[in-house]
């Protein structure tokens, strides 16, 4: 998929390589063409994650509910936070986060993200109500669009800053280079 993206897969290549590479059979009562059905099951791995994430990771396939109200409510709590984590995982893809990280790693890098409680509304980088939060995770939030970045300062030009000349203070320029043995006084 992403040689696809990237228009670098070629059919020639991939001829001599097809013994390396096993076969995929998707089968289904539905005729879609070939990118159609792997994108259908890209987005069913990712509800496998989730739900794996879900159960074993954050441990909620326990309810401990014995009343039928009690099971739909936690039910119901636990679709949202399956919707709530698909929204995550997308946006993160989006921004590019999920190429150098698992979502395991976002999500522990984002829970250490902490905020006073009398904090403004908008949340921004610069702001001082951010307690113990790394530039990393600055990063990331800013990807993701939880807080405001820091208005960048202006790019400093390398070198010397050339000191302001005086015309009252000037001296003569001397020449350049070491004076010759013939130019040199008589003594």
């Amino acid at each position: 998929m992403r040689k696809n993206q990237k228009n670098a897969f070629s059919p020639e290549k991939y001829a001599i390589k097809k013994d390396l590479f096993g076969v995929i059979v998707l089968e289904s009562d539905q005729d879609l063409d070939p990118k159609t059905a792997y994108l259908c099951h890209n987005d069913r791995w990712l509800l496998e994650v989730v739900f794996n994430r879900h159960k074993n990771d954050e441990c909620l396939d326990h309810t401990n509910c014995q009343g039928d109200f009690s099971v739909m409510g936690s039910e119901f709590i636990n679709f949202l936070s399956t919707v709530a984590t698909c929204r995550i995982i997308r946006k993160a893809g989006k921004a590019g986060l999920l190429d150098n990280m698992s979502y395991a790693e976002l999500m522990d890098d984002l829970s250490s993200a902490w905020r006073l409680m009398d904090s403004p509304a908008e949340p921004a980088t610069d702001d001082g109500c951010w307690v113990h939060t790394l530039k990393t995770i600055f990063a990331e939030l800013e990807a993701l669009g939880l807080s405001k970045p820091a208005p960048k300062p202006e790019p400093k030009k390398r070198g010397r800053k050339p000191k302001p000349k005086n015309p009252a203070t000037m001296k003569p320029k001397r020449p350049r280079g070491r004076p010759r043995k013939n130019s040199l006084p008589a003594g």
